[in-house]
């Protein structure tokens, strides 16, 4: 099979390349899949087009572009009549391409470029700019040219073959192949998901279109990074597949075990692949990371309160900030010796943590008749969801650890409080653990994050609700009793770690400001010009946006399924707590405006009823089937396209979604 995948491989990237390329590529586009390094920001012309200025020493590099004799038009300026008569030498690979004496004004420089002056492993065509210093008056800037676009048509002729690309496309290949017969795959069904991208890569190298988002470009960078990324996910293939070796002995194993492991490989490889692409800018995991090694040097009292002001919620009053998670994370600025380091220990300690979630989904489900089933199909949902473009815009870390932490909690509290019944009542060491530990991790959960105050007590209170009123049996109404008991608890030991400087000034300022700004203006943070962003302001916006709407309609009628049922599941007191969760958030934020935070929050139970409901669809014969593998065919391209707008060209628009 690997060698039959190979071949299949090397024939795509030889027939993807027999299409050369020819279009116009945008030099100011920010972000771009074109590589640019000794360049400026772009910035606008005197009569309002784009431009960007280079450094005396520029590189360009134009990722898989394909080798062949080609022709160039490069459209740049040289600066004013002053700077005139410096000399631009333009070199590709060791080859000398031009010397172009500047003129004061723009230019357009035609240009013959060799097969051999292209990288004729990968494809990549890089140009390498340099000029003598340019000095403008009022910037402290060493100015080069000018650039805004360049063209590249081909001659006819012979077209060689990127060998590397294809060695890439193998690679790429046969580790989602092992990765995914580690995961527990049949032969057949891993081959053809191995398939689905290795076509897909190939016919985005075939598509030659130009611009900003050229197939060819984006395929190219793709390769870059998934194999760097896919080795990581073998050896979490290998790690979760001993890791739980027993779920082929559970009831139904053999059903679920495959599935609910390739939901988390996906996870990961889709979320450390976003935020390794070239085009993906680190803006916010920056800004942490420097507020991470702010606290670990002590400076505690400038972070904490920067971090108090959520400027999208109108008001300077300081709104109640944990640092929890910064905690959790502060021992990787010990264990890193650059920012750079801790962004990337960052990033991939928060990916593994999203990538859990169909793990914690199916403790949280696995005292349930097909919980395992359900939760695969959640974990797959939960991996889709286009609401998952905010993990790579929200620092990466505060809002995905509280939900991380929110999911260990109730988790833990299914696995051990829930229906436990210790052998020695109250006096048995091990009783008191567990519920220290949940109450602990609910606390945490309640600590995480500033909307976590108000997030998880309304959730975890109505899940205690719906087993206290709605239990099947005195079992779980003992249960919710519990869970009531913990909540408790939690709040008490979150306010005593991290609300109780806060009351005054929540009692005395914050919430009269808001109260205040309701009163004159009708809402608060509903307002594009009071953040960076468009905010999304009515439900049906928020279900298209970060759900795509049908995961919500059919979890709806899975939750309504499940209520009717004989038996009250797990997964119906679940539901049901996070169907009033987004009932009631919704509603508030016709005041108070939480932008997307609440739906966030509850896209794990927007998977978990999903999930319910793909995999009623599932056992109901091959039409069933079908229908199940179209949504999610359809929901991970939509998460995509957001992932890609959001994350990649930073389009900000709710459309854009």
């Amino acid at each position: 099979m690997p060698l039959a995948l190979a071949a299949i491989a090397m024939l795509v990237v030889l027939a993807a390349y027999q299409v050369p390329f020819q279009g116009q590529i945008s030099l100011v586009a920010d972000p771009s899949p074109v590589v640019l390094s000794g360049v400026y920001a772009p910035e606008s012309t005197l009569s309002g087009t784009a431009q960007r200025w280079t450094s005396p020493q520029a590189r360009i590099t134009i990722p898989g572009v394909g080798a062949g004799d080609a022709i160039m038009r490069l459209h740049l300026f040289g600066g004013n009549a002053a700077d005139a008569g410096r000399t631009l030498q333009i070199r590709a690979g060791d080859r000398d391409l031009a010397q172009v004496t500047l003129r004061p004004s723009w230019q357009v420089i035609l240009l013959e470029v060799p097969a051999g002056a292209f990288d004729l492993r990968s494809g990549d065509l890089t140009l390498d700019l340099r000029v003598a210093a340019l000095y403008a008056p009022q910037d402290r800037r060493e100015l080069g040219v000018s650039l805004s676009d360049l063209d590249l048509w081909p001659v006819a002729g012979p077209r060689a073959w990127p060998l590397g690309r294809a060695l890439q496309l193998v690679l790429v290949s046969t580790l989602i192949l092992w990765a995914l017969r580690l995961a527990g795959l049949g032969a057949r069904a891993a081959v053809s998901a191995a398939l689905a991208p290795l076509l897909a890569l190939g016919a985005a190298l075939a598509l030659t279109a130009g611009g900003d988002h050229a197939p060819r470009f984006q395929a190219a960078l793709a390769l870059d990074v998934l194999t760097h990324i896919l080795p990581l996910t073998l050896a979490l293939a290998a790690l979760l597949r001993l890791g739980t070796s027993s779920w082929a002995r559970a009831p139904g194993g053999a059903r679920w075990a495959a599935p609910l492991r390739v939901a988390v490989l996906l996870i990961f490889t889709l979320r450390l692949s976003g935020v390794a692409h070239p085009q993906f800018v680190p803006i916010d995991q920056e800004l942490r990371a420097n507020q991470l090694i702010g606290i670990a040097e002590g400076r505690l009292a400038d972070v904490l309160p920067r971090l108090e002001q959520q400027h999208e919620w109108g008001t300077r009053e300081a709104v109640p900030y944990s640092l929890f998670t910064y905690y959790l994370l502060l021992p990787l600025v010990w264990l890193t010796d650059s920012r750079d380091q801790l962004v990337a220990a960052v990033k991939l300690v928060t990916v593994l943590a999203d990538a859990s979630v169909p793990l914690l989904l199916w403790a949280m489900l696995r005292r349930d008749p097909q919980g395992g089933e359900v939760a695969a199909w959640a974990g797959l949902t939960y991996a889709a969801l286009p609401v998952g473009y905010i993990f790579f815009h929200d620092g990466s870390f505060p809002t995905t650890l509280g939900l991380w932490v929110t999911l260990a909690a109730l988790a833990a509290y299914v696995t051990l409080v829930a229906e436990y019944e210790p052998p020695a009542g109250w006096r048995s060491p091990g009783g008191a653990l567990r519920w220290l530990l949940c109450a602990l991790l609910l606390a945490f959960a309640i600590a995480a994050y500033v909307t976590q105050v108000v997030f998880v007590p309304f959730l975890v209170g109505g899940l205690a609700a719906s087993l206290i009123m709605l239990g099947d049996g005195p079992g779980q109404r003992r249960a919710g009793w519990r869970l009531t008991g913990l909540l408790a608890a939690g709040l008490v030991v979150a306010w005593l770690l991290v609300y109780a400087g806060y009351t005054v000034t929540l009692l005395t300022r914050t919430i009269p400001a808001y109260l205040g700004l309701i009163a004159a203006q009708g809402t608060v943070g509903r307002e594009a010009d009071s953040f960076f962003g468009t905010p999304i302001n009515s439900f049906p916006q928020h279900l298209d946006a970060h759900f795509r709407v049908w995961p919500v309609l059919l979890g709806s009628a899975a939750l309504a399924g499940l209520l009717s049922g004989r038996r009250r599941l797990w997964a119906a007191h679940l539901g049901l707590a996070y169907g009033m969760f987004i009932a009631a958030t919704s509603l508030a934020e016709l005041v108070f405006g939480l932008w997307n935070k609440h739906m966030y929050f509850a896209a794990p139970g927007v998977a978990l009823l999903s999930g319910s409901g793909l995999a009623w669809l599932w056992r109901r014969g091959r039409a069933g089937q079908v229908i199940c593998v179209a949504l999610l065919a359809s929901l991970f391209w939509s998460g995509a396209v957001a992932w890609a707008n959001r994350s990649i060209w930073y389009i900000l628009p709710p459309s854009a979604l």
